[in-house]
């Protein structure tokens, strides 16, 4: 028991509470991940529970790691017996487990958003749908959600009105799935969805799995959707000893089908609830917290809470500036290099942003000043060409189903299969009721002589190496597809540098396998088979794939620094219209996330937060003027710093705080137009008023349109309302 001397006394009473339902409200670094660690040791080293009766659900691969690496190492836990790992691996785990139950194979693929494109790309064609009419990523954000929903095709319309959208959208998804199935294959939503409705259906199956999980934590409870709520509720709802950790006030996933409302109304899905708040923070000093929890208070949907610390510093948070984003990125990068040359690691830096499109000028910066860095959350390296090509062979090994697979490689590298020929396959296959695979070991008849060597030979290539794939490890195996295709002498003899590095890449890949076979942790005594490494890439995120070993400046969306944390933080274009976004600002809810979005950038910081916002900004290639971020008014003036600096030495005063809690608030002199009111204009079109300057007709007026740009305009040149 003397390990629980490590905790304070809000943790010991998280780990030594295991019975019955617990509410963890865990603050930014508040320890909820020593907790968790504590919690599992404290069950199975006090209560001597079964390593098989343990759920933890972590929100990333990286956080089931350190979960892991830290029971190992501090407690001597073997963690390959415990089930620790992300929504979707352990979905995946109970999927291919199970699959007898279910109209698929365990070998099945799982399709990223690359695939998903291709396919919806294949429907559209066979539909005949303009996708100007029925845009891609609007109809999958659509069909994302009713998976999460837990709607299938056959019961869409009981959840969604009929209109020409609904039922061109209820077409794609019934086809979507359809090719899916047929391809023996599942998306992310799918591996939520099929074990909610498996859990729920299935009697037996449910009850094997609450038998078997009878104590369950879930961390970053926050941000499960309704499919997560389901799984975990129909698994833990009998025995009920679940413990769930999360921070409201953290809640920042709303638009991929997280539901704040899980958290919320904890208390009323379960009985007897212990809430337990985790509000000591061991990352931030006090300068910087206060300021954060001056933000936070201002949003109505949350448990109250205040984070403090015994962290002490005199640096505030300070507020600069800029004339525009290219002296916005030059001012950080001088920062950083001054950071730097006083013996900083460039690891300690992290640069935030709202939108993926304001990195460009901070990598020019970099890179005139010599700086390295890493954009988080840019091309996946498993979404690369050349690492899409291999995994696509790879796949085709282990589902001879996944017709999108044999597609990809028919013709890569080149053989002379062109398009006609590949048609004619797959009719003959169609025809024969045959997967591609099969159908490329027979001699076709509707091929000339010399096509129809070419494709028995593709075929008996594949069929080696499947047989291969059941006989030696990975790594070996994909050297030996790699060399008999010859793709690193390919990409090597070409004298363009993105060949090249495609050839370095495709090292690398062999360098993964490698690592991913030394490091398989489901049985120490059995090798890890095709399966488990393509499973282990699909499920990887943006935060899987950051390069530590590198020392380099962190970019990446404010989305992405979940979880993490840097000695200096700048975050940057905090801007009405970047943040909160133009398209949350007359939206109760979103404005509310806009505002949990900056309190998450804030907290990431263990030294000092840099907050920036410009004079004027280029948005879609024309020049706007910017407005400062009405966030920033609801921090106390004493808790802020503003610092004057070369580039803009007369700043305006900065704005007295407002409260706004809900909606903006519309002030006396605002009699004519209103903040949040919408309008339009004959140039620009639909549009929201952000600001008002003066009174009537006549006022001043700061306007975010539709199209992205920011706009100071007299209210005489825009008509009240939308046309």
């Amino acid at each position: 028991m003397n390990f629980l001397d490590d905790l304070n006394p809000q943790q010991r009473k998280v780990a030594t509470t295991t019975e019955g339902p617990i509410l963890v409200l865990a603050g930014a670094g508040s320890g909820k991940t020593r907790s968790i660690i504590y919690r599992t040791a404290y069950l199975i080293n006090v209560k001597h529970i079964n390593y098989y009766n343990i759920l933890v659900v972590t929100f990333t691969n990286k956080a089931a790691r350190e979960l892991k690496d830290r029971l190992e190492r501090s407690f001597n836990i073997s963690a390959y017996s415990l089930w620790i790992g992300t929504f979707h691996s352990v979905c995946t785990r109970i999927l291919r487990e199970e699959q007898e139950f279910l109209p698929f194979t365990a070998n099945f693929s799982i399709f990223d958003d690359v695939d998903q494109k291709s396919i919806y790309k294949k429907i559209y064609k066979k539909l005949n749908i303009d996708p100007k009419d029925f845009p891609q990523r609007r109809v999958a954000s659509l069909i994302s959600n009713q998976k999460n929903s837990l709607i299938l095709p056959k019961d869409f319309f009981d959840f969604n009105e009929e209109n020409y959208f609904t039922e061109t959208t209820y077409k794609i998804y019934k086809e979507y799935q359809k090719f899916l199935l047929e391809n023996n294959a599942l998306d992310f939503d799918d591996l939520l969805m099929y074990t909610a409705i498996l859990l729920h259906d299935n009697k037996v199956l449910r009850k094997k799995y609450a038998d078997r999980f009878k104590y369950v934590m879930i961390d970053e409870y926050q941000d499960t959707n309704y499919a997560q709520f389901k799984i975990i509720n129909l698994i833990a709802k009998e025995h009920q000893n679940l413990c769930v950790v999360g921070d409201d006030d953290q809640a920042i996933y709303s638009w991929r089908g997280a539901n704040i409302r899980n958290i919320l109304n904890f208390e009323k899905d379960y009985k007897n609830v212990l809430t337990v708040k985790l509000e000591q923070n061991y990352r931030s000093p006090k300068s910087i917290l206060d300021a954060a929890n001056c933000l936070i208070k201002n949003n109505s949907e949350r448990h109250p809470k205040e984070l403090w610390t015994d962290i002490t510093s005199k640096e505030k948070p300070k507020l600069i500036k800029l004339e525009n984003e290219k002296q916005e990125a030059e001012f950080i990068a001088e920062m950083v290099s001054q950071l730097t040359s006083s013996g900083t690691s460039l690891n300690d830096c992290l640069i935030l942003y709202r939108t993926n499109a304001q990195s460009r000028v901070f990598e020019n910066a970099f890179y005139q000043h010599k700086l390295k860095y890493q954009i988080v959350g840019g091309v996946n390296f498993y979404q690369r060409k050349e690492i899409k090509d291999i995994v696509a062979y790879l796949r085709i090994l282990v589902n001879p189903q996944d017709t999108n697979s044999f597609i990809r490689i028919i013709n890569f590298p080149p053989r002379k299969i062109g398009k006609v020929t590949t048609e004619r396959i797959e009719r003959f296959a169609e025809d024969n009721n045959m997967t591609l695979f099969d159908a490329v070991q027979n001699e076709i008849s509707t091929l000339n002589g010399k096509t129809v060597q070419t494709v028995m030979e593709f075929g008996k290539l594949l069929k080696k190496w499947k047989n291969l794939s059941l006989e030696i490890p990975i790594t070996p195996l994909v050297k030996k597809i790699i060399d008999e295709l010859k793709l690193i002498d390919i990409y090597d003899d070409s004298d363009d540098p993105k060949d090249i590095a495609r050839a370095e890449n495709l090292k690398e890949f062999v360098t993964a396998t490698q690592e991913f076979s030394d490091n398989f942790e489901y049985d120490t005594e059995k090798a890890p088979m095709l399966t488990d490494f393509l499973q282990s890439i699909s499920l990887q995120t943006d935060m899987d794939n950051v390069d530590e070993d590198i020392e380099t400046v962190k970019l990446m969306t404010m989305h992405n620094a979940k979880g993490l944390e840097f000695d200096h933080v700048f975050i940057v274009g905090v801007e009405d219209g970047l943040l909160p976004h133009s398209r949350s600002i007359d939206d109760v809810e979103k404005f509310e996330e806009e505002r949990r979005l900056l309190y998450v950038a804030i907290t990431r910081a263990k030294k000092s937060v840099h907050l920036t916002y410009t004079r004027m900004r280029q948005v879609f290639g024309s020049i706007s003027m910017a407005i400062p971020s009405r966030f920033l008014m609801e921090i106390d003036n004493d808790l802020i710093e503003i610092e004057n600096n070369r580039y803009y030495d007369l700043m305006a005063p900065r704005p007295k705080r407002r409260n706004i809690n809900k909606k903006p608030v519309v002030t006396e002199n605002q009699k004519y137009f209103k903040i949040g009111q919408k309008i339009y204009h004959s140039k620009f079109g639909k549009g929201i008023v952000l600001n008002v300057d003066g009174t009537g007709k006549e006022a001043k007026l700061s306007i975010s349109f539709s199209g992205g740009q920011l706009k100071k305009i007299i209210g005489t040149f825009v008509t009240m309302g939308e046309k």
